[in-house]
């Protein structure tokens, strides 16, 4: 009798305590405990005070569970998270979070992808290509930036704006070989493109004009020790080619790994360095007579080595609104160290911090804010770039086959080059 007494009162206890047993308890308490502990950017919401806020929340969502699973915690964790109200503080499901690191690391797509980033304009039928990867189906299939398109395998993209995307993504999903209507400088065309498995690692590229202007284009700052030598690779050969002057892109960067900003900022100015605080300690690294650093007990610790390049003529840098993080650290760099024309709109707006990437115990994972950027001087960088010259995208023009971006950017290089002369 008394041994029935115990499972009793140990099923009461359970039932009545599900929450701190729970999955869902568990995830939250795991997400709650990483924001306190990491958590050192500029929010002024305190992560203690959302873990009670949102305890309680959980406990209403899991009143009428006997084991409340996962999914009745993964709303009140995105929502916890982003009422911290800072951009490079974010939760991923395990499948974006997969995604991520894939991309951090440059490794290969998950599905069958075309390499192309897509964009939807109000008033322009089908898809607009802003950009084309190298080595991919789209640019061996000859797609190109400013192409629309407009139709696969004959039918028609769907005319609602918020369908075109998904319409599209689910046919090269199943990795057959797609005949795609495009519309390009107001002609249209067909091509035959073959969707695979790709890879997620974006170098960065040069084109070198006729009228003696490097085109230097930076997609992302992913893949440690990879971005920033093939930066001061370009250089080298933009130099050798007789380039007198460089426009460099960096829109829709989103960002990358610190050392590649550092060391590719590190080719158009002497030296570059970031002061990283958390909440326990400042770390110092940066870019210096070729060698990537950390700065540990006042003594520089070389990480990697690169052979340098410096581009002493004229630069303009070219961002937009998704030019973001080490993107924006980079463009920090170069705007202040050589007082470097920049073009553009403002950018995202975390380029005053540093994050980290945490998986979570079912799969799922955090990106915190761990620190904030500092200058030699200790004063904390801004949130965004500010544009010398503030211009939007035109996508309409685009569509026409002009890059008014880059237009304005060859224009005030030509007027330099006039004044030079």
């Amino acid at each position: 009798m008394g041994q029935w007494r115990f499972w009793g009162v140990g099923l009461l206890w359970l039932v009545l305590g599900l929450g701190l047993a729970s999955p869902a308890q568990g995830l939250l308490d795991e997400v709650s405990r990483l924001l306190s502990d990491y958590y050192a950017g500029f929010s002024q919401v305190r992560p203690q005070e959302l873990r009670q806020k949102y305890q309680a929340e959980l406990e209403k969502a899991c009143a009428q569970e006997v084991v409340c699973p996962t999914q009745k915690a993964l709303p009140l964790i995105q929502a916890m998270v982003a009422e911290l109200g800072d951009r490079h503080t974010r939760y991923f499901t395990p499948e974006e979070y997969a995604e991520v690191q894939r991309r951090l690391a440059g490794g290969s797509s998950s599905r069958p992808q075309l390499g192309v980033q897509l964009q939807v304009v109000p008033g322009l039928e089908g898809l607009l290509v802003v950009e084309v990867s190298p080595e991919t189906p789209a640019a061996e299939a000859g797609l190109r930036r400013g192409d629309r398109i407009l139709a696969v395998d004959g039918v028609p993209l769907p005319q609602a704006q918020g369908e075109r995307l998904e319409f599209l993504r689910e046919r090269i999903g199943l990795g057959q070989p797609l005949r795609l209507g495009l519309q390009r400088l107001g002609q249209p065309l067909e091509v035959w493109v073959e969707p695979r498995i790709i890879s997620l690692r974006q170098l960065p590229s040069l084109v070198l004009r006729e009228d003696g202007v490097a085109l230097l284009r930076i997609p992302s700052f992913s893949g440690y020790q990879q971005i920033g030598p093939r930066i001061h690779e370009l250089v080298r050969q933009a130099q050798q080619g007789g380039a007198w002057a460089m426009v460099v892109d960096l829109r829709n960067n989103g960002g990358g790994v610190l050392s590649e900003c550092l060391v590719g900022a590190g080719a158009f100015v002497e030296e570059t360095y970031r002061r990283l605080q958390d909440n326990w300690r400042a770390s110092e690294q940066g870019y210096k007579d070729g060698y990537y650093y950390h700065r540990l007990g006042g003594r520089d610790r070389p990480q990697y080595q690169v052979q340098p390049a410096r581009w002493a003529g004229p630069v303009v840098l070219l961002v937009n609104e998704r030019t973001a993080s080490c993107a924006e650290y980079f463009t920090f760099d170069v705007q202040e160290g050589r007082q470097a024309l920049v073009i553009g709109q403002p950018t995202a707006g975390v380029g005053n911090t540093a994050t980290l990437f945490l998986r979570l115990s079912d799969g799922s994972g955090l990106q915190i804010t761990t620190s904030r950027a500092q200058r030699k001087d200790g004063s904390f960088y801004p949130d965004r770039v500010t544009p010398s010259l503030l211009l939007a995208e035109d996508w309409y023009a685009l569509a026409e086959g002009r890059d008014t971006l880059l237009e304005k950017a060859l224009e005030v290089l030509a007027q330099a080059k006039v004044g030079l002369e």
